[in-house]
């Protein structure tokens, strides 16, 4: 069977977490396509979609490859598609369609093909099966995909009844695909805005990127996560819904309480394997002496990224915070280094000033890191890295919105006894 990953706006960290969660569950696969928008994978058993995906932070969507067909035969596998789904189960049927092209399509193509693809479901809904009760989700116009919000809110997916069509030029070639599951854009963003103890007066991480750093700490489930730097605990909330044990400590009482409404009102919406977590103010040194040594299997979290800038910081600015911050993770590298178990894993994140479009100033100071007894793990895998999805020459990956100027670049480590 041939799956497609629809990737996040940052490839590398997507596929990163692809490769780490297929590594979790031990699943069997080859690159069949790679690009920065997308990634199919032929494997040998049948994938548990939904456990999976409610893991993955960095992919939009998960399709099925139904089959490979030309442009002449699309519209009739299309409505040969739409025919057996409706004869299966009565009532009326949403379809949509999102149109990719990868690098191999001729160029020029996209506007001929939106057209083409407004009228051949035009004609479907009018033609083909005027007999049978359809609604058609068409993209915007000049768009040729839906957005996760339209396909999640018009319930496109296999796993809501609807359909959504994946229709991918690779060349003269169309891989017809169908949408399995959606990010659940109501979960997110109710741990983003809904949740009790938020504070505005310092960054807030996203979820997905939270679960994304879990993800890439690699653990089994039921292991032990320890956030020294829980904040209002964004990364251990991500931890917890994906069956993990969590600790988290911080030196600030305020934030501390704010993490402990956070994860009460998180235990309330969810149903948590590992529902008993432990949660206290302490600075990283006096958290460290609370841990037996080798009871750790992962770190994953965030410190300061530094000063909140107006604008751009100057070189003097930078010098300052990479100073401040080599020595804060130098001291903690050390210091924990006891706790966390031969080969675990930290998962941190450090600021990267972009200067120039995808030009970034780093803190060189992780190189220094080695002689601590720590190895940086590359993220990802040659097989998985094209010109547009590898990531930094520092085996890093950089994760930014857009027009951001202070960036993050997320850093995974080795513990080496």
């Amino acid at each position: 069977m041939q799956y497609i990953f629809f990737l996040g706006r940052t490839p590398s960290m997507s596929l990163s977490e692809i490769q780490a969660m297929l590594e979790k569950y031990k699943v069997d696969y080859s690159v069949v396509l790679l690009d920065p928008k997308f990634l199919i994978l032929d494997m040998k058993e049948p994938l548990d979609v939904r456990n999976l995906f409610v893991q993955m932070g960095g992919t939009l969507k998960i399709a099925e490859a139904l089959k490979d067909c030309t442009e002449d035969k699309v519209r009739e596998e299309i409505v040969s598609y739409i025919r057996k789904s409706l004869e299966e189960k009565s009532g009326k049927k949403s379809v949509g369609y999102s149109v990719y092209f990868t690098k191999q399509t001729e160029k020029n193509k996209e506007e001929d093909a939106q057209a083409f693809f407004l009228d051949a479901f035009s004609k479907i809904k009018r033609e083909e099966l005027k007999d049978f009760s359809i609604r058609i989700v068409y993209p915007l116009p000049r768009e040729s995909t839906l957005s996760t919000a339209t396909i999640f809110n018009n319930k496109l997916t296999y796993t809501n009844k609807g359909i959504e069509f994946d229709i991918i030029y690779d060349g003269k070639k169309i891989i017809l695909g169908r949408t399995l599951i959606v990010q659940d854009i109501e979960s997110y963003g109710a741990r983003d805005y809904d949740k009790p103890g938020k504070d505005a007066k310092i960054g807030m991480m996203p979820p997905k990127l939270a679960q994304v750093m879990v993800n890439l700490a690699q653990v089994k489930e039921g292991q032990t996560i320890f956030d020294p730097f829980c904040g209002t605990g964004t990364i251990l909330q991500e931890a917890l819904l994906d069956d993990y044990r969590v600790v988290g400590s911080d030196a600030n009482d305020r934030q501390i309480e704010k993490c402990k409404e956070n994860l009460e009102w998180l235990s309330k919406q969810y149903v948590l394997t590992y529902g008993e977590y432990k949660i206290f103010q302490a600075s990283y040194n006096e958290a460290i002496k609370r841990f037996k040594p080798d009871s750790i299997d992962a770190i994953v979290t965030e410190s300061t990224l530094g000063p909140v800038y107006k604008k751009m910081p100057n070189n003097v600015e930078i010098k300052e915070n990479y100073s401040t911050l080599k020595k804060l993770y130098t001291s903690f590298l050390q210091n924990v280094k006891p706790i966390l178990k031969n080969g675990g894993r930290i998962v941190i994140t450090l600021p990267a000033y972009q200067l120039k479009l995808k030009e970034y100033v780093f803190g060189e100071f992780i190189d220094s890191w080695e002689k601590l007894g720590y190895s940086r793990v590359c993220p990802l895998d040659k097989q998985f890295e094209s010109a547009d999805t590898r990531i930094t020459k520092r085996n890093t990956i950089i994760y930014s919105r857009p027009e951001q100027k202070v960036a993050r670049e997320i850093i995974v480590l080795k513990n080496n006894k």
